[in-house]
């Protein structure tokens, strides 16, 4: 093996500091040879971001109804408005990435593009789906389906396509995989460093009665200072975790009588269990005899429903178990939701012809805080559609109306004015809660203590909400048939409609969103057809707006940097070519090889000249060649996480394999021996990183003594008996057998049996595969496969050493 199949390698280490270069001669006995370092999967990604003041100013920066301004927050130059940029909704952005990458690699890539934290993205694998039953140009025939991608999901190669040489799927790298990756619709408030927390224990603690740390109590004076200011849902979201906990010991009862609706608790179930939950029903006993009474052991019971639990796990307490610890206060023992509530929204029509509803649009996703109210939540899903209700720079469809001016006036006003009334509904619903919440803590409309609770601090519970609540319903359905869509709620598994748990989105003061929604629940988005124009001629169609409905698709930004990626990736697959189908050339494997690598300190490489570790230069070129030349394919790729086979094809010539160029310059192989190489044997591998099967081809043409390959051949398999082969029984043993009969038979026998009939006749060399005892002929062009591992290239000149040692063996 040293004399025929041993090389060296120069492996050159530089110093970036001194510039000495280190200087070893490694022995090898085979060449393990890399891919290029090159992405493997590509995505094309749309960033959604979250509706603010800056990209959807048509409603987020609409003036106050009632005030007089142009605008409710000042203006601010936006600049070329390329990618990134908050004044955007859509930004495109082409990504490479590792094959072995996952989730979490995407994310910090898209992190390193747009400037959204990772944290606060939300990656799904997404599709764009055309329905093809009529031929328009609509929206609502067009979807973007999502699909959200957890945290560890990988590898990238899973959920991308792959590209177009030789791997699976189709991967063109002008038609991307699609991934959307959203914004968390939550903006927290900037932390105020002003307070010091320098105030009397007794301003928080005795008076109160909130049993709250003194940082607690801070930042929940805090969020009841800021939340409803007019940055409220347009700029900043307020954490009212904090609040909660104090509203809910308010109005905490000590009476039947002072039982509330809404409360949120800490109760026990049946199993020991705390868990935070909310009274959504008050139960009064029809019996009211002494009798009842001792068996019921009172007369008044609450409903209580359980935060991220279906209503069957509901469960029925009276005040005793209130004076008895089984219910308490909220977040007395159960602990706050780390991750905000968070569901799926869709865009949804009717279609009036063939009365069936179908999703179109962006479907996108909505975080609350936990203890939100499901009225502050509809201003939250609101003010995120309202990136879906932008006026079109360019209206199309039919033009029922003689003037074509008076046409685009109309549906400007028509806009402007479903603009104004979310605008108005945000305030509404935002006004509405910071009411109820400052009454809750027996607060004044100026946030100071009302005097008639001075005496006992954040205490209210005589407080009744019914009339304000009631007061809101009426006035937000003044507002509801006036908006271009229907809000629903409904399972997310049922988007379509058609089941009897959907229901009308609920604006209450009385339920939280954490409480009454979860995962498992969606939003839909109903759309209405626009208001049909009166003053048009009668037979006329009267919806001028030339649409379906009043959607509009945002503006899709690209990245421009981002996107010569795909150029760059064009250009490479264009210019190269390779044998048979696709694929990388040999050379591209052995010039990543040798090719300069950067050394970091995890290497530990020290420098003998400066006597300290450095981030060297490494390169390695080859000095000594071998006679037999043995090239192994590095196919199994490893991460930390994730492995996988690599199946890229590479293209290796069968003769006349030229190896000058990976030489030193210096090599005493140039200057002495000839370096060109003829392939001689495969190893095949097939299957995956769990397990598979080795399969071989050889050369069976023979040398003369001088060691130079014979330009014609003569074996065609003289003194092996073969099998009688016939083409009528495809499924008869082909080829020579050696040893045990193989209990499996070729997949391709007719093929087997013509190529074998052939061998005798063909010009080639004999190339023999050999699959466990089973050894038959195969034709040259096949010997390139995907699945090639180990490669072995004999000199075609020995060396003479070699020749004078070894020709005589017997």
């Amino acid at each position: 093996m040293a004399d025929i199949a041993m090389g060296q390698v120069l492996n050159t280490v530089t110093c970036p500091e001194c510039g000495f270069s280190s200087r070893n001669f490694d022995p090898f006995n085979l060449l393990s040879v890399p891919f290029p370092t090159v992405a493997d999967v590509i995505f094309k990604c749309y960033v959604v971001r979250r509706a603010n003041v800056f990209n959807t100013p048509w409603v987020l920066n609409k003036p106050k109804k009632g005030i007089k301004v142009s605008a409710r927050f000042p203006f601010r130059d936006p600049g070329d408005q390329d990618p990134p940029s908050d004044h955007l909704i859509i930004e495109e952005y082409i990504i490479a990435m590792s094959r072995l990458a996952d989730c979490g690699d995407l994310r910090e890539e898209i992190q390193q593009l747009c400037g959204i934290p990772a944290t606060h993205l939300r990656l799904c694998r997404a599709e764009e789906i055309t329905a093809k039953d009529k031929d328009d140009n609509s929206v609502v025939r067009r979807h973007t389906q999502v699909t959200l991608l957890t945290d560890k999901e990988g590898p990238c190669s899973q959920f991308g396509r792959h590209r177009s040489n030789g791997e699976e799927g189709d991967s063109s790298a002008s038609d991307p995989s699609l991934i959307v990756a959203f914004e968390s619709t939550l903006r927290s408030r900037p932390l105020d460093k002003s307070t010091d927390g320098s105030d009397s224990e007794d301003d928080y603690s005795e008076k109160s009665g909130l049993s709250m740390s003194k940082r607690d109590f801070k930042e929940m004076e805090r969020q009841v200072a800021l939340y409803g200011n007019q940055e409220e849902c347009r700029l900043y979201d307020t954490e009212t975790t904090q609040v909660a906990r104090a509203v809910s010991r308010s109005l905490w009862p000590r009476t039947e009588d002072d039982f509330k609706l809404g409360l949120r608790v800490d109760a026990i179930d049946h199993r020991q269990h705390w868990f935070p939950g909310s009274v959504v029903e008050i139960l009064e006993t029809n019996g009211s005899s002494e009798e009842s009474k001792e068996q019921d052991g009172a007369t008044t019971k609450v409903r209580i429903h359980f935060d991220n639990f279906s209503s069957k796990w509901d469960e029925l307490y009276t005040i005793d178990h209130f004076k008895e610890g089984r219910v308490q206060p909220l977040y007395s023992h159960a602990v706050p939701r780390s991750k905000p509530t968070e569901f799926i929204c869709h865009h949804r029509y009717m279609d009036r012809t063939k009365r069936l509803s179908n999703l179109f649009g962006q479907s996108f996703f909505v975080q609350c805080q936990n203890e939100w109210s499901t009225a502050r939540a509809g201003a939250q899903i609101l003010a995120q559609a309202s990136r879906f209700l932008k006026l079109p720079s360019s209206i199309n469809g039919p033009v029922d109306i003689d003037d074509s001016g008076d046409r685009e006036a109309k549906i400007e006003r028509l806009y402007d004015r479903t603009q104004a009334v979310i605008s108005d509904l945000i305030d509404l619903l935002i006004d509405v809660d910071r009411e109820y919440i400052q009454t809750s803590l027996g607060l004044g409309p100026d946030g100071n203590i009302n005097p008639k609770h001075r005496g006992q601090k954040f205490r209210n519970p005589s407080f009744d909400a019914s009339e304000l609540s009631s007061s809101l319903i009426k006035r937000v359905n003044t507002l509801l048939h006036r908006l271009p869509f229907e809000l629903r709620v409904c399972t997310a598994e049922s988007p379509l409609g058609g089941t009897n748990e959907e229901v009308a989105f609920p604006f209450s003061l009385m339920r939280t969103i954490g409480n009454y929604m979860n995962s498992r629940h969606a939003v839909v988005f109903q759309w209405r057809e626009p208001p049909s124009d009166k003053s048009a001629p009668s037979g006329k169609n009267s919806n001028y707006l030339g649409a379906p409905v009043m959607y509009t698709s945002p503006a899709i930004s690209v990245d421009k940097e981002s996107a010569k990626i795909l150029e760059k990736e064009n250009e490479r697959k264009n210019g190269s070519s390779g044998h048979g189908s696709g694929g990388l050339q040999l050379g591209v494997c052995l010039s990543e090889f040798c090719k300069m690598q950067e050394l970091t300190l995890d290497d530990n490489w020290r420098c003998p000249q400066c006597r300290e570790y450095r981030e060297g230069k490494q390169s390695l070129e080859l000095w000594r060649l071998p006679d037999i030349l043995t090239i192994h394919i590095k196919r199994f790729n490893c991460s930390a996480r994730w492995r996988e086979k690599i199946t890229t094809k590479v293209n290796f010539p069968l003769s006349g394999l030229d190896m000058n160029e990976w030489c030193h310059e210096n090599s005493p192989s140039i200057e002495h021996d000839s370096n060109v190489y003829d392939l001689i044997g495969v190893i095949y591998h097939y299957g995956g990183m769990t397990g598979g099967h080795y399969v071989a081809t050889c050369k069976a043409t023979p040398c003369g003594r001088d060691g130079r390959e014979e330009v014609a051949h003569d074996f065609n398999g003289a003194g092996v008996g073969k099998a009688s082969i016939s083409e009528e029984d495809p499924d008869a043993q082909t080829g020579w057998r050696i040893g045990r009969q193989k209990s499996e038979v070729n997949f391709n026998k007719i093929a087997a049996t013509q190529s074998a009939k052939a061998t005798d006749e063909s010009a080639e060399p004999l190339w023999l595969q050999f699959d466990d005892e089973m050894v038959e002929p195969i034709a040259p062009r096949h010997v390139v496969s995907e699945m090639a591992y180990v490669l072995f290239y004999r000199r075609r000149q020995l060396t003479p050493a070699n020749i004078a040692r070894y020709s005589t063996l017997e």
